[in-house]
């Protein structure tokens, strides 16, 4: 049996877009890159700017956020990975 222990995203964002996510599974986190434009990232009370070419990763087992908060349309890579044996993602 195969275990889905990571997801794939590549998102866009248009001016002031914002992707909120409730919190994962426990022990979810997710680790992003931006290919283009300026995102805050906030998980829980923790908030991050980052810009093209820039990296974070963070806990994605609480409230989280990525927006965009540069004037054109932002994109990033982001790729969550779960606990082993975890099947409720959201």
């Amino acid at each position: 049996q195969l275990e889905k222990e990571f997801e794939f995203y590549h998102l866009v964002l248009k001016p002031e877009g914002v992707l909120t996510s409730a919190a994962h599974f426990q022990g979810t986190r997710e680790f992003l890159t931006v290919e283009k434009g300026r995102v805050r990232v906030t998980s829980a009370d923790v908030h991050c700017e980052l810009s093209k070419g820039d990296s974070a990763h963070y806990a994605a087992d609480v409230p989280h956020e990525i927006c965009n908060i540069g004037r054109g349309e932002a994109v990033v890579f982001l790729v969550d990975t779960y606990g082993r044996g975890s099947t409720d993602h959201h």
